[in-house]
This record gives structure tokens, sequence and C-alpha cells, in this order.
């Protein structure tokens, strides 16, 4: 289980750094002052990271990443079991209705993305 949350990060970090590199790119003053964007779309901003600081340079920030999914999935997946158990009782012996089962996953995973944030 585990293994797929980091296999996640692994591919996903790259469109990360490259989301945020399209974000936050400042305009480059080229030659005649005129302001150029240096990264432009997804596969042209992939290609001048890779051209000007290397294909590792995608990955920049792989460790805080998985440590965040260790977090988060953790934290996602030891949760559900006692949310789901504070809304249903832990008397009840039946089939847990899947509105129960939906609502504690909804709560599990909102209480780990509001622990990733901070």
């Amino acid at each position: 289980m585990w293994f797929c949350f980091y296999f996640d990060s692994l591919c996903t970090i790259p469109l990360g750094t490259t989301k945020v590199r399209l974000q936050l790119q400042k305009k480059a003053v080229v030659g005649d002052g005129t302001g150029m964007l240096k990264y432009r779309g997804l596969l042209g901003t992939i290609k001048t990271i890779a051209r000007e600081e290397g294909l590792s340079a995608l990955w920049k920030g792989t460790i805080p990443g998985l440590h965040r999914q260790f977090v988060y999935g953790g934290l996602r997946i030891g949760l559900y079991d006692p949310v789901k158990t504070f809304l249903v009782g832990s008397a009840f012996v039946e089939e847990i209705p899947l509105y129960q089962m939906i609502l504690a996953a909804t709560l599990t995973g909102e209480s780990s993305w509001n622990s990733s944030l901070s």
C-alpha cells in the first residue's frame, strides 16, 4: 500500500515542480530590455529545466514530498476505522450503510489534508 503513495509521488513531483515554476516565473530581461517569459507551457518548462539544471532538477523536493505522503496516507488510513466506529457506534453489528462509510472516508481525508497544510 505504501508503495503506491511513493510511486505516485515520484511520478507527480516533476509535474509539481513544473507547475510551481510556471506559476512563480518572473519575466527574464533579454538583450534589448524587453521582458520574455522563461518558461512556456508544460513540455517547454520541462525541457528548459532539464537543459539548464539537469534532469534530476525535476525531482527537487522529493524527500519532503515523500514525507508528506507518508504522513498524509498514514493519517487517512489510520483514522478511517476509528472515525467509522465513532459514526456508527461500537455496538453496531450489521453492515455499515454506504453513506456512513463515505462520510468516514471524507472526514479522514479532510483531516489528513488539513494536517498536511500545517
